[in-house]
């Protein structure tokens, strides 16, 4: 369904078991990249693409949503809703069109005026959230 780039978050990787289970059916592709730039230089095969970086996971609903959305949604993009173990909530783009290029220095495509969908059937947690 999608080809996901798991990011490396500081400097000493971490485990990304929790990160890769929660993307089970979803995934058919992962890639683990030390920094978000290595995304752009990435053949991406399917028609979506995802980051996450490999200190944070996904929540079942937001995974089960995330089935639906890849299959029918028509943006160029999905947000999605973090909440951070400190307890602040934000929201980002996450997953993308295999055409879209990505700014070298967030999470953020270089081309304005995208479409977009936000995804509220779930969350991104940090892996150690439950």
């Amino acid at each position: 369904m999608l080809t996901l780039f798991v990011v490396q978050s500081c400097a000493d990787p971490k485990d990304p078991e929790k990160t890769l289970r929660s993307f089970e059916g979803l995934a058919d592709e992962v890639y683990f990249v030390p920094n978000i730039q290595l995304i752009n230089e990435a053949t991406v095969q399917s028609d979506w693409y995802g980051v996450i970086y490999d200190d944070e996971h996904i929540d079942e609903e937001l995974l089960e949503g995330l089935k639906v959305f890849v299959r029918e949604s028509v943006s160029d993009m999905l947000v999605l809703l973090k909440h951070t173990s400190d307890g602040r909530y934000f929201r980002g783009p996450r997953l993308f069109r295999q055409d879209v290029i990505l700014r070298d220095d967030s999470l953020l495509p270089i081309r304005d005026n995208l479409s977009f969908d936000t995804v509220l059937n779930g969350l991104i947690h940090d892996n150690d959230q439950v």
